[in-house]
């Protein structure tokens, strides 16, 4: 991989929180209650794994097994919670659907790439796994985002909300 291109996953896989803060702090103001906690979940765990992802991979060194299992539990784990929190009308039933199908894509590749590492040897495999879960990263904050632009989308085709 090109050196500017690992730079820019590095800075992006340390930023994801940042990306996200706004959309947190602009649903507390707005008292948007569903697409906060969807927002606030999924920045949890984004900080759980920046927390963990160097102790992860010293505790897996040489094995490159448990990596990709614990990522691909933390992406079931959040797709479990964030399903569980729609059933029970906590959090928007569209944004928890629209966001499993995007994060679906990311255990299916954690598991993709355990059995390339010590079954098939696929070398075109590397790039599919550094391209593609950042794409996955990038989709989920765009899904945190999807309630303001819903919110903008309607404001401008009913005119300006009026409070009373």
């Amino acid at each position: 991989m090109p050196e500017w291109y690992m730079q820019i996953l590095k800075m992006t896989n340390n930023s994801w929180l940042l990306f996200l803060a706004p959309a947190v702090v602009f649903y507390v103001l707005r008292k948007d209650r569903p697409a906060f906690l969807f927002a606030l979940i999924t920045a949890t765990f984004f900080v759980f794994g920046a927390v963990l992802h160097d102790s992860i991979k010293e505790f897996d060194r040489g094995i490159y097994v448990y990596r990709y299992l614990f990522w691909a539990a933390m992406d079931i784990g959040w797709m479990g919670t964030i399903a569980y929190l729609a059933l029970k009308d906590k959090v928007y039933m569209w944004q928890s659907i629209i966001g499993q199908l995007v994060v679906v894509v990311a255990p299916v590749l954690q598991l993709f790439r355990l059995l390339d590492r010590h079954l098939w040897d696929l070398h075109f495999s590397n790039y599919l796994y550094t391209t593609l879960l950042p794409l996955v990263n990038v989709a989920t904050l765009v899904v945190c985002y999807l309630p303001i632009l819903f919110l903008f989308k309607r404001s401008k085709t009913t005119g300006p909300v009026v409070r009373v």
